[in-house]
């Protein structure tokens, strides 16, 4: 059986209409064509659709339950066009982005709910990496964008700054320090550190070591934690003091004290990294909304 797709559109409308002239008027076809056409479809199926008379065109059964899956199959085509003309322009598909724990208690809430304003049937999965995993999954392609700490290095990686947070001091609420407004880095130099653990945090330890150097000390670490929340239990427990982005302390902790510190103006930066080879449309459009969100140009 040949397709039937060319003759839907042909047997609803003599369908609706009952009468071939005016059918033939409304598809800004030749009546003679149109009647070639509906019987040429009759012929491929084996059944009479209509009843023909000089006065008269009707429905037969058969056609009546044909013209329901007709019009079942005409909406479903046009969804389909206005789904594939969608993902075209980037209007519809999927993205899978990565994220920190600072980007996630930085901009990228905001970023996401503009983004869905904008571009509602676009759906987004979130996945928790750290930036190093989120570089490796970028160039395999098993993310669209990460949202990550800087720098971002690696071949047709592009990006763009969306976030930076001063580092604040981390300390046992009873800490002799804790009673200071803001704490100069140096009295930190014979504190025992908690810091992520070096193959987690490749991003982020260098940047603390280079603060502590910077006031002319090196880190004593002593103890190292794999995510966000175990650092801060075992400043709580007394174990050690840190320095940690502002951004992930917005929020009241039980058993640790949160100073600025009193003597940098180094912050940590958050980047939004993509692949500049991705054929997804809707990475492009999302790049779209954040530049124009966050005015970044690179």
């Amino acid at each position: 059986m040949k397709h039937l797709q060319p003759y839907i559109r042909y047997f609803i409308a003599v369908a609706e209409e009952l009468h071939f002239r005016r059918a033939g008027e409304r598809l800004h076809i030749a009546q003679p064509v149109l009647s070639r056409a509906i019987r040429q479809l009759e012929e491929q199926l084996g059944v009479v659709l209509l009843q023909r008379s000089r006065r008269h065109v009707a429905l037969t059964t058969a056609g009546s339950l044909f013209l329901e899956e007709c019009r079942v199959a005409q909406r479903a085509m046009e969804r389909a066009e206005r789904r594939a003309v969608k993902a075209h322009l980037g209007e519809t598909g999927q993205l899978v982005i990565g994220y920190t724990d600072f980007a996630i208690n930085g901009r990228l809430p905001m970023i996401l709910a503009a983004f869905h304003e904008v571009l509602p049937e676009v759906n987004i999965d979130l996945i928790r990496r750290n930036s190093h995993e989120q570089l490796e999954d970028l160039a395999s392609e098993r993310l669209d964008l990460g949202f990550l700490t800087g720098p971002v290095s690696g071949k047709d990686l592009q990006h763009c700054r969306v976030h930076q947070t001063p580092f604040v001091a981390v300390l046992p609420d009873n800490h002799r320090l804790a009673a200071l407004k803001a704490v100069p880095i140096q009295t930190l130099s014979d504190e025992p550190f908690v810091l992520g653990e070096m193959h987690q945090w490749r991003h982020m330890v260098p940047q603390i070591q280079a603060l502590c150097l910077q006031a002319g000390f090196v880190p004593r670490i002593a103890r190292e934690a794999p995510n966000s929340d175990s650092i801060f239990g075992l400043v709580a427990a007394r174990m050690g003091v840190t320095l940690y982005p502002d951004c992930h302390l917005n929020y009241d902790r039980p058993g640790i004290a949160i100073r600025p510190l009193a003597d940098s103006g180094t912050e940590l930066v958050t980047e939004m990294a993509w692949s500049s080879s991705s054929v997804n449309q809707a990475v492009a459009r999302f790049v779209e909304v954040v530049k124009e969100l966050l005015k970044c140009d690179r």
